[in-house]
């Protein structure tokens, strides 16, 4: 009986292996032709945007030349200008101030 379950076992595994070989083959030949359909089509020109014969602004669509630009005219305000200074580190204040009371004792 352990000989026949290891012949079934064998056989699904080699049958599996048979399926995901001719699935696999049937998937390039599709993804092939997929490809040269769409190249086909691109050439064609069923790609392009215009091909839909609705117009733009039925579709409530508005192009780039029909938007009014307007313009906010902000006042100029010119920073004032400073030099780049760091923000003082809170540790490094607590040292000057140490180095500041030594030098009081020290005189």
């Amino acid at each position: 009986m352990d000989r026949l379950q290891q012949l079934l076992r064998n056989s699904f595994i080699r049958v599996e292996g048979l399926l995901y070989q001719i699935f696999g083959f049937l998937r390039k030949i599709w993804g092939f032709f997929y490809q040269r359909l769409l190249i086909w089509l691109q050439v064609l020109g069923f790609s392009n945007s215009s091909y839909y014969v609705e117009s733009e602004r039925q579709n409530h669509i508005e192009s780039a030349e029909d938007r009014q630009i307007t313009e906010i005219k902000s006042e100029k305000i010119e920073p004032s200008f400073t030099p780049n200074r760091r923000r003082p580190d809170p540790q490094m204040e607590y040292y000057r101030k140490l180095a500041g009371q030594v030098n009081q004792k020290q005189k």
